[in-house]
């Protein structure tokens, strides 16, 4: 019997071929995307009542990744075919969640300006994972902080979405054309998403390296390492239950191949896995937070400034022939010289 590699197909003919096991898949995957939708929704309204307005929208859109996610690989496990598309919007929706940690990050310090404030004299090390810890990268120069370098480290994250997003609506036309093409190129687009995903971590890495002393209680390491275990569980989860089909360790059961097996117990165990990181999520930012403090910079108008010099000059003016008259006001209140002459014809 030859076994076909990939073979997709309605949703009522996998629940029939799975039987009582497809049932009980379903079923655990209902509850789990309902727990991860109750831990969500309860720390949302925790952020909408008790967080900064700085910081809610960030914090919402981060927390927002683990249901998302979940709902999308309940419906890979409901139709099969859709994996792909649970596959993207999954690592679509964790790029964004992650340049979205590195706004709340800033926010958490009142803003780039703050930032760079609060951190001096510290300067920015190159010297991190995951892309320079190695021992030859040693001579790596560092850099003082400002403005620039927190926008050099924003480029560096906001990459992750742009670049991931391109390559996965490659792969989304290819598989639209024909299922074989999209087979085919995977693996060769796989190296412009390492690098990518590497890349955007170094500059989250090299972000909180800098803060961790001067934000260490907005308990930044283990927002980002709880928002990172999204991707470690997508990417080597996948590429471990993709080797399964390749070294031929999964049974071929028509109309059920290797691949929807495979797919399966990926989505199967990502269900699991939300809940956990969004039972941890919840703890991290259901919690009381420091007051964000920020400078407020006062912006003159042309106007506020030409009467403010005008009063400034008149009244030197008035105490500098005020004295040369040798008046000055009474101490009952009463007004001597030009301020008194001022009333007299004001009357």
């Amino acid at each position: 019997m030859v076994c076909l590699k990939c073979v997709f197909f309605v949703i009522s003919i996998f629940i029939s071929a799975t039987n009582t096991y497809g049932i009980i898949i379903v079923t655990v995957g209902s509850t789990a995307l309902v727990l991860v939708l109750a831990l969500f929704i309860d720390t949302l309204l925790y952020i909408m009542k008790n967080s900064s307005p700085r910081v809610k929208a960030h914090s919402a859109f981060v927390i927002g990744v683990y249901p998302v996610t979940s709902l999308a690989t309940y419906f890979a496990i409901l139709v099969p075919r859709a994996h792909l598309l649970a596959e993207s919007i999954t690592q679509g929706m964790f790029m964004a969640g992650m340049y979205q940690l590195f706004c709340l990050f800033v926010a958490y310090c009142g803003g780039e300006a703050e930032l760079v404030n609060k951190v001096k004299p510290m300067q920015l090390s190159l010297k991190v994972g995951p892309c320079c810890c190695w021992p030859c990268c040693c001579l790596l120069p560092s850099f003082d902080i400002s403005k620039k370098t927190v926008r050099m480290l924003r480029i560096l994250v906001l990459q992750l979405p742009m670049v991931q997003g391109l390559v996965y609506l490659i792969l989304l036309v290819m598989w639209a054309e024909r299922e074989s093409l999209y087979q085919i190129n995977y693996m060769y687009v796989q190296p412009v998403v390492i690098c990518s995903i590497l890349i955007g971590i170094w500059g989250m890495s090299m972000t909180i390296n800098v803060l961790k002393t001067s934000c260490e209680k907005y308990l930044l390491i283990g927002k980002f390492l709880v928002l990172q275990m999204v991707l470690i569980f997508a990417k080597l989860q996948g590429l471990s239950t993709r080797a399964l089909v390749w070294f031929q360790v999964l049974p071929c059961k028509p109309p059920i191949t290797p691949q929807v097996y495979a797919n399966l117990i990926h989505n199967t165990l990502m269900l699991s896995e939300m809940v956990l990181l969004g039972a941890i999520a919840r703890y991290l930012y259901k919690r009381s937070l420091p007051e964000i403090t920020f400078r407020t910079s006062r912006i003159s108008t042309i106007g506020g400034i030409m009467t403010s010099e005008t009063c400034n000059n008149n009244t030197i003016t008035c105490d500098n022939f005020n004295s040369i008259l040798g008046t000055e006001k009474k101490p009952d209140g009463g007004l001597n010289g030009v301020d008194n002459l001022a009333i007299e014809i004001d009357e």
